[in-house]
């Protein structure tokens, strides 16, 4: 069975739904979540991590 987020083109059908990443699937991540997943990995800079 494939991960169908290792394909690109599939995790590139990504939208947003009422405020969080989902894809095709249902799959959807919390935007709170990712936010601090983001922030843990020095990955925010500018404006975003000032909040």
């Amino acid at each position: 069975m494939a991960i169908p987020f290792r394909d690109p083109e599939f995790f590139a059908k990504v939208r947003l739904e009422d405020g969080a990443p989902t894809w095709p699937n249902g799959y959807d991540m919390c935007p709170d979540w990712l936010r601090m997943e983001m922030e843990a990995g020095g990955e925010l800079s500018g404006p975003l991590a000032a909040e």
